[in-house]
């Protein structure tokens, strides 16, 4: 025995398990609450306080007049300032994937009473031509955004994306609009975004897939990547002819100047020649 009663010490094993079984128990039957009820676990807990909170966000007023708070989805629909087709996605199409694309239209209807000011936006700048990219719609009045697709963009354009900024213009504008945006809030302005699609040659490239967009690029521009060698190697041979040329050239001046050597040198040589041959002659008689 080691307790002073006699009896056995058990092992710290089963000290704790028969510890778990008892916490157990007593969280199962016995109440943990003042009132008498049992306290729920943890995960009961917080899936109550979740379903609860839940439900306050969607029946539950959050505005001070009693009314609910709309999403930032459902504002901004309802503070919808244009009307913009396309809605979703700008297509693009092009034969080759280092040509450029037809341009493509973003139109705007202006929905107020009021003028609207826009800006046009895109991740990739240098892969656009967007015209005109500023500007202002009176009210009822429509406007063409024009966008094409510049040249060696077509595989990498699925990934990029435009957004079209709207806000309302309640005085004339005085100076540069784009002086006149620097001074806009961020909460006065609308947001609209488009997603880009390309095909080429007739199939459509995903930017999802970049194995199968590397590949369509392949097999979509091997004709134009041939002319491009052709047309490099056409260069190098011309290059190489013209540097022939030269050589030659070279060489043939090279030819001149020791020709001119030799017989510089040869005059030279007689001329000496001569005058020992008189001195010679003088020292004889």
């Amino acid at each position: 025995p080691n307790h002073t009663d006699g009896t056995v010490k058990p092992s710290k094993a089963v000290y704790q398990e028969k510890m778990q079984v008892t916490f157990t128990q007593q969280a199962i039957s016995q109440p943990n609450h003042t009132d008498g009820t049992v306290k729920p676990s943890k995960a009961v807990y917080q899936e109550k306080m979740q379903v609860t909170f839940t439900q306050q966000a969607i029946s539950q007023p959050n505005h001070t007049d009693g009314t609910v708070k709309p999403s930032k989805a459902v504002y901004q629909e309802k503070m919808q300032l244009l009307q913009i087709s396309p809605a979703d996605t700008l297509a693009f199409t092009v034969q080759q994937s280092n040509s450029e694309s037809a341009p493509q239209v973003i139109r705007m209807q202006n929905l107020k009473e009021v003028a609207v000011a826009y800006k046009v936006k895109t991740t990739a700048p240098e892969h656009y031509r967007v015209k005109p990219t500023v500007g202002v719609i009176e009210p009822g009045q429509a406007l063409e955004v024009s966008v094409q697709l510049t040249p060696g963009s077509a595989v990498t354009a699925s990934r990029d994306r435009f957004l079209v900024q709207s806000t309302l213009v309640n005085n004339p504008i005085k100076g540069d609009i784009t002086d006149f945006w620097r001074g806009i809030e961020p909460g006065k302005v609308i947001e609209h975004r488009l997603k880009c699609k390309v095909t080429v040659n007739g199939s459509p490239i995903d930017d999802k897939h970049d194995g199968v967009a590397n590949n369509i690029y392949a097999s979509s521009s091997n004709g134009d990547r041939l002319a491009q060698l052709d047309a490099k190697l056409n260069a190098i041979q011309e290059t190489v002819l013209s540097t022939q040329k030269q050589v030659k050239s070279i060489l043939i001046i090279i030819q001149l100047m020791v020709v001119v050597f030799l017989c510089y040198t040869g005059y030279i040589l007689y001329q000496e020649y001569l005058l020992l041959q008189e001195s010679t002659d003088k020292t004889e008689l």
